[in-house]
């Protein structure tokens, strides 16, 4: 009967995921008859257990980890100073979760015509995830001036030579295994409006005690230019001089707006200096909102106060609606725990005592005549 003395060349210890690969490695010199040992119990080499030998070193390779693999791990050999053991004391830990999440989310933006935009955003989580966008929750066709991109994890959609019918909502959804994410951003494409010029004929009446008569003005010069009139230009026109051999005063002054297809009365009281009136029209102008800074995705532990400010432009200022879920909030809860303060170009959503319930998607959205602007923050809620 042969008799080996026992030999403990090394023990390890180590901490692994569950649903890893793991390869352990005992090097052993001048090996025979290798097994390897999981808390007593020999492991026969199969597709779960792998056996492995490369020159001195002996190698298992274990499948998918389970808290089944844990515990002490022996690769036990026979040698001509006996026999060796080389140990490996295991936990396995629970599964990590790697679930998505935007490192930068895409941004609504307002462009003109013919120009060209970019939607870009950052993604962490592992495995990479599958991307979708979508518009006005339609899946995208790529086009000829349509195209997508991706590098590392960065990913883009590219507008070439925007239209008005490219304005809409954008979204980016993002899924893996572990769960999914999406973030939306809108567009506004904008075109200029044409506006015919308005003329203003400007009537004056004498007060029957302070003229002989009345006078009116017979005979129109206007001067205007051959190019298209935008809404910040001005229409200028010049009145004749008036004869009249003394107007001392005025007791009303009737003045008509007319363009292409309306016209309009009007009184006022003024005072006339000189031989030339001039009347300026003006079209309106204004700045679509566009939110300027906005938080990414929080996590926030139960019953810590939760802020969420973003930064905005746009004339006239904005009018603001927050909503959580898909549900429009009120500026104050019966408890008072959630508060909207909005100053000049900041507003801020402030919820004291975060619950559980509090968590999901809040969106702002601002509005004027000029267009709108929308951002998502994801909020999650931890336990204390």
């Amino acid at each position: 009967v042969e008799s080996f003395t026992e030999i403990k060349a090394s023990k390890t210890q180590m901490t692994v995921s569950q649903g890893q690969t793991v390869t352990l490695r005992a090097n052993i010199l001048e090996a025979a008859d290798v097994k390897w040992i999981l808390n007593g119990a020999e492991l026969s080499n199969s597709e779960k257990y792998r056996y492995g030998v490369s020159g001195n070193d002996h190698t298992l390779t274990i499948k998918s980890i389970s808290h089944h693999d844990q515990g002490i791990l022996t690769c036990e050999a026979k040698t001509e100073h006996g026999v060796v053991k080389c140990q490996f004391d295991m936990t396995v830990s629970a599964m990590r979760s790697n679930a998505l999440s935007f490192l930068v989310q895409p941004r609504s933006q307002n462009v003109n015509e013919g120009q060209n935009v970019t939607f870009t955003c950052e993604i962490t989580g592992e495995p990479s995830p599958e991307i979708e966008w979508l518009k006005d929750n339609t899946v995208i066709t790529i086009t000829s001036n349509m195209k997508l991109s991706r590098s590392k994890n960065v990913y883009t959609l590219e507008i070439h030579n925007a239209t008005i019918e490219d304005s809409g909502k954008y979204t980016v959804k993002a899924k893996n295994k572990f769960g999914q994410c999406s973030a939306t951003a809108s567009l506004n494409v904008l075109t200029l409006v044409e506006e015919p010029a308005k003329m203003i004929i400007v009537e004056k009446a004498s007060d029957a005690t302070s003229m002989q008569g009345s006078y009116a003005a017979k005979h129109v010069v206007s001067k205007m230019q051959e190019t298209s009139f935008s809404s910040s230009s001005m229409a200028e026109v010049k009145f004749e001089s008036m004869s009249a051999s003394s107007m001392t005063a005025m007791t009303s002054e009737r003045m008509i707006a007319m363009n292409s297809s309306s016209m309009m009365a009007m009184s006022s009281h003024s005072h006339v200096e000189g031989s030339s009136i001039k009347a300026i029209s003006h079209g309106r102008k204004g700045i679509p909102p566009k939110i300027e800074a906005a938080p990414q995705d929080i996590s926030i532990e139960s019953g810590k106060v939760l802020t969420v400010a973003c930064a905005f432009t746009g004339e006239p200022t904005p009018s603001i609606e927050w909503s959580h879920s898909g549900k429009a909030l009120p500026s104050k809860e019966e408890s008072g725990r959630l508060q909207i303060e909005t100053s000049q170009d900041i507003t801020t959503l402030v919820i004291s005592g975060v619950k559980e319930t509090d968590a999901g998607a809040y969106t702002l959205k601002l509005f004027n005549e000029f267009g709108f602007d929308t951002t998502t923050v994801n909020v999650r809620t931890r336990s204390m």
